[in-house]
């Protein structure tokens, strides 16, 4: 429509020559038009193969979407199944500690009580074992006081744990002979000779002026003739009338004297 307008009035007006320029400028213009409207059609194809595209796009999306929807879902009560599921774990591994930690409090009374069975036990066999110190009194009269009771119950072993105890925390205090005293009488109470001279040898030793000197002196000479050393003994007891003459304990001496004299010859090792 619009090269015939222009074919129609251009030629009207103008020259041969001004009408051939004009016709290769319409002919120009047609070209260009074609190639718009080419250029344009491929660009509705374009646009319509675009809106096609973004169809399905919005289909594929809104399908992601529902499969996410779905996924979301599942995946909610599965987060919401194992929650729970890890509740129980949790509550089951709570009672799991506690009846561990009921457990381990019942095996460690049974510890604690064999233990002290062990200990009274090996005691009553004669074997010394130190004491805990909960198990001492903390001040020295109650100490000495639990030592001697357990001493004339004749609880050796525990008398001989506290009499050393006391011995060691209190090593200045005017009982410690006394207490050793005891340690060598509990060890002639089991018929252990041997090792109550032991004993008996530190009061000379630590403590010669001690008042457990006569006492340690008799009980020397008692613990000689058990084992048939008759000389010791009678070097014991003379010792003790030499030097204790006016005691009680020397007028014992006397007596035992009397009595090795009186022993069967094969008794002694020595006279």
């Amino acid at each position: 429509m619009c090269s015939a307008f222009l074919v129609s009035g251009c030629f009207l007006w103008t020259s041969a020559e001004q009408g051939a320029s004009l016709e290769r400028r319409i002919g120009q213009c047609e070209e260009r038009l074609n190639a718009l409207e080419s250029t344009a059609a491929g660009f509705t194809a374009r646009m319509e193969s675009a809106a096609s595209k973004v169809k399905e796009l919005e289909s594929v999306l809104e399908q992601a979407t529902q499969l996410l929807t779905r996924n979301s879902a599942d995946t909610g009560a599965r987060v919401d199944e194992l929650e729970a599921r890890l509740q129980m774990q949790a509550g089951l591994l709570d009672e799991l500690r506690f009846e561990l930690s009921r457990l381990s409090e019942r095996v460690q009374a049974q510890e604690r009580d064999y233990e002290k069975r062990m200990k009274q036990f090996a005691r009553r066999a004669g074997v010394d074992l130190p004491v805990e110190d909960s198990e001492i009194p903390a001040q020295p009269d109650e100490h000495f006081r639990a030592a001697l009771s357990a001493y004339e119950l004749r609880d050796f072993s525990l008398a001989r744990a506290l009499f050393r105890a006391f011995i060691t925390r209190y090593p200045n205090d005017a009982r410690v002979d006394d207490a050793i005293y005891l340690i060598g009488r509990s060890y002639l109470s089991e018929d252990r000779p041997a090792t109550a001279l032991n004993e008996f040898r530190r009061i000379l030793n630590e403590h010669r002026n001690g008042d457990q000197v006569p006492q340690t002196l008799l009980a020397m000479g008692e613990a000689f003739l058990r084992l048939k050393e008759c000389r010791s003994a009678r070097e014991a007891y003379e010792g003790l009338i030499q030097a204790y003459q006016r005691t009680p304990q020397a007028g014992e001496a006397r007596t035992r004297l009397r009595e090795i004299e009186r022993l069967p010859q094969e008794y002694c090792r020595e006279r």
